[in-house]
């Protein structure tokens, strides 16, 4: 009777000692992963297509500390900080920059007019990986525009997707005069490496041309 007993507690206690570890699994990468989306938040299903397929995408934000969240499995998520944004944020939309580079694009407003956006691609094991833009020996994972407007065009002609990040001519008129920085982007560097900039006006710009592969 004793040593039943005995074999009873243990049982119980290891019984009790897996329940709370699962629980505690699943708090920490499926209930605590979940965002609340609203202004500061947003979620869509993403489809990557080949061996990826469709994906949950999960974005949040809260005193300027954010987060992607990438749904796995039921059971498996994983996540990477969020760069540059202020108090909301959201999911743009798949872009194909060329080839098979099919990156999350993540936008949100910063300051008064700027807009402030981050790209990511899923690596190996389906979780987020930020691309850079690198210039004058500097890498960041965050581009902004204080017009704001976003140029996605082939500039350099290797058939992959470039940006142009438009800001306002202040040494200028700022209503009229604009300065565009062209970003291109380097498979190999990893994301986007700085290229040149260009002096423009407003009033002589092709709101149409973005988004194009020649």
């Amino acid at each position: 009777m004793f040593r039943q007993s005995i074999f009873k507690i243990i049982y119980i206690v290891f019984f009790l000692g897996v329940l709370g570890i699962t629980s505690y699994y699943l708090y920490n990468n499926v209930a605590k992963a979940d965002p609340i989306t609203g202004t500061n938040g947003d979620t869509k299903l993403l489809d990557f297509g080949d061996d990826i397929g469709i994906k949950q995408i999960f974005v949040r934000i809260n005193d300027k500390e954010g987060e992607i969240i990438i749904k796995r499995s039921f059971v498996s998520y994983c996540s990477q900080e969020l760069s540059g944004f202020e108090n909301s944020v959201k999911i743009d939309s798949l872009v194909n920059f060329g080839g098979n580079e099919k990156l999350i694009e993540i936008s949100g407003p910063v300051g008064v007019h700027a807009e402030n956006r981050q790209y990511f691609f899923l690596d190996s094991n389906h979780c987020p990986k930020p691309l850079s833009f690198a210039k004058n020996n500097r890498k960041v994972y965050n581009i902004y525009s204080d017009q704001p407007s976003f140029k996605l065009i082939d500039y350099d002609s290797d058939h992959y997707l470039d940006i142009g990040a438009e800001y306002r001519n202040y040494d200028k008129n700022p209503l009229v005069d604009g300065i565009r920085d062209i970003y291109l982007f380097k498979v190999d560097k990893g994301g986007f490496v700085y290229s040149r900039s260009e002096s423009f006006t407003w009033e002589d710009e092709c709101r149409d041309c973005s988004g194009t592969i020649e």
